[in-house]
Order: C-alpha cells, then sequence, then structure tokens
C-alpha cells in the first residue's frame, strides 16, 4: 500500500509519485513494524505506543477507543516491567492490539490507500472526525 505510484512518462520513463494516500500508508506501516518489534526497551516501547495512539485519536469509533484503552493499559503495566514482571505477562494484550492495529490499518475509512485492495462491495462507516 505504501508503494509509491508509478506513471508511465511521454518519453517512455517512469516516474515514481508519493501521494498523500501512499505516505499514509507508509506511515502507518511503520508503526505497525515498531509495534511488532520485539525485544525493545520499556522506554522505547511507550513511545511506539504513543504515536499510534497519535494516529488513531483523530478517529473517534469503537475501533480506536478499544485500542486507547489497551495502549494506555499496556502503558500502565509498563511499571510493571520496570520492577521485574516478564514480558510473557504483557504478550496477550500486545497481541490483540497488533490484531486491532492491523484492522485499522486495512479498513479504508483510516488508510485510504487500503481501498484498492478490498474485495467485495465497500462497507460503509461513519467515522466521526475530531
Amino acid at each position: 500500500m505504501s508503494a509509491p505510484k508509478q506513471w508511465r512518462m511521454s518519453d517512455g520513463g517512469v516516474a515514481q509519485v508519493h501521494t498523500p494516500f501512499t505516505a499514509r500508508a507508509k506511515e502507518l506501516a511503520d508503526l505497525y513494524s515498531g509495534l511488532m518489534l520485539q525485544g525493545l526497551g520499556v522506554d522505547e516501547r511507550l513511545d511506539v505506543l504513543l504515536h499510534i495512539k497519535w494516529a488513531v485519536t483523530e478517529f473517534k469509533c469503537g475501533l480506536t477507543r478499544e485500542m486507547v484503552e489497551l495502549i494506555d493499559r499496556e502503558a500502565t503495566l509498563a511499571d510493571l516491567l520496570n520492577r521485574g514482571r516478564t514480558e510473557a505477562s504483557l504478550s496477550g494484550l500486545r497481541k490483540r492490539l497488533g490484531n486491532l492495529f492491523l484492522t485499522f490499518l486495512e479498513t479504508p475509512e483510516y488508510n485510504p490507500e487500503a481501498a484498492r485492495f478490498k474485495r467485495g462491495p465497500p462497507k460503509v462507516c461513519h467515522v466521526a472526525r475530531r
């Protein structure tokens, strides 16, 4: 989704053009990659979570509210990691957050470039923006 558009030029060359939609897709893909990284320190993980929270809070719906709730819960539990709790205790929470963010990435209302990859009729979802 984040690959630049390739346009044929009149001289036979190919121009690669980054559109606002591909730039947004790239930003979301980078956030997803950061979210799924293993072995980050607590501060690095909190930084990734904060960036994801900023990206999703511009939309108001059940999916984004649930993601923000999970992000806040993980941020609260990060203090326990500093006190010696194992990362395995957060694995279920992190997996759920990763799956929700992947759903966010694949939804054209939040990532317009995803519409090119969807099959079937488009879903009508009313998204209230802030």
